[in-house]
C-alpha cells in the first residue's frame, strides 16, 4: 500500500511540475483529474457504491473472506492511486 501510494505521488508530483513549468496547468490538471476519477470509479465500483442495499447483503453473504479481503485491498489500492492525482488535478486547475 505504500509503495503504491508513493508512485501514485510521484506521478501526481510529475504532473504538477510539468504543469507548472510548461505553463500548461489545464491540460496536466485535467490528465491527472482523469487518473484519479477512473480510479475513483473503479473503487466505487470494487466496493458496491453504486448497488443497492439488498445487492450489498446478498454479496457479503455469498463471498468468502478471502474474496472480501481481496476486495478491500483493490479498493484501498485504488484510492490511494486516485487520491495524491486527484488532488493534484484540483491544485492545477485551480492555478
Amino acid at each position: 500500500m505504500k509503495k503504491t501510494f508513493s508512485v501514485a505521488f510521484g506521478v501526481a508530483l510529475l504532473l504538477l511540475v510539468l504543469g507548472y513549468f510548461t505553463k500548461n496547468t489545464e491540460l496536466f490538471g485535467s490528465i491527472a483529474m482523469g487518473i484519479g476519477l477512473v480510479f475513483f470509479a473503479i473503487g466505487g465500483l470494487v466496493g458496491g457504491a453504486f448497488i443497492s442495499g439488498n445487492q450489498i447483503q446478498a454479496n457479503f453473504h455469498t463471498e468468502t473472506k478471502e474474496d472480501r479481503s481481496k476486495r478491500q485491498k483493490l479498493l484501498l489500492i485504488s484510492g490511494a492511486i486516485a487520491l495524491p492525482n486527484f488532488a493534484v488535478g484540483v491544485l492545477l486547475l485551480i492555478a
